[in-house]
């Protein structure tokens, strides 16, 4: 996914594309946050900055985007659904900043007016990481196991397993024989001679079915 949204002065939104960006607004009040200067690192006072701060969220989880922010503000920015940023038509503002969620610093920007040129982004030491979403689950084969062998009305419990990393795995078995009886992992056998039992099993978090057969002869 991305979104896009122009921002002018401090808190007006315009043109917004998507709902991954989101206005803060401060639990005090007030439209801007009071944060420490990000670009500053040690020195005997702290400074703060008016920031304009964006909670970003995509299935990875959420960061804060923060921009230092002025009336005179507007730019529009660009996010590209994995927490990294353009910057468009930018004026009235030089610097901003990714924080976690918690106002960790990630990395923060240095704008055209300041760096003359490109967007630079600096990762200062100790920089906390951007979150980074969960491995995608794999779902890659079945395996139908049990006899192979059966007398008629005999009836056999069969099991099946999978390889790959879903945990949502239903499982169901079928006769090529409309005779015989299936419950569940259980066949009851009607009639004598060779069939075919097809185990399916089947994963919504991965979004696909895998089947395996086994030859049973019945006597």
């Amino acid at each position: 996914m991305s979104d896009s949204l122009v921002l002018t002065g401090v808190k007006d939104v315009r043109k917004h594309t998507g709902t991954e960006m989101l206005r803060l607004n401060p639990k005090g009040g007030g439209d801007t946050f009071h944060l420490k200067r990000w670009w500053v690192e040690g020195g005997i006072s702290t400074v703060y900055e008016d920031a304009t701060v964006f909670n970003v969220t995509t299935g990875a989880g959420t960061v804060k985007l923060a921009l230092a922010t002025s009336m005179s503000t507007n730019v529009r920015i660009d996010h590209d659904g994995s927490f990294n940023f353009t910057f468009i038509g930018v004026n009235e503002l030089s610097r901003a900043a990714l924080f976690t969620d918690t106002f960790e610093l990630i990395e923060h920007y240095v704008l055209p007016s300041i760096s003359g040129g490109k967007v630079m982004t600096v990762t200062p030491p100790g920089a906390a990481s951007r979150p980074s979403a969960a491995p995608a689950k794999t779902f890659t084969a079945v395996t139908l196991t049990g006899p192979s062998v059966s007398t008629d009305a005999g009836t056999e419990t069969y099991s099946g397993s999978k390889t790959g990393t879903a945990t949502d795995v239903t499982y169901a078995i079928s006769s090529d024989n409309g005779a015989d009886v299936v419950s569940g992992l259980d066949v009851t056998f009607n009639g004598t001679g060779d069939r075919v039992l097809t185990l399916t099993g089947s994963s919504v978090e991965v979004g696909t079915s895998k089947t395996d057969t086994l030859t049973v002869t019945v006597s």
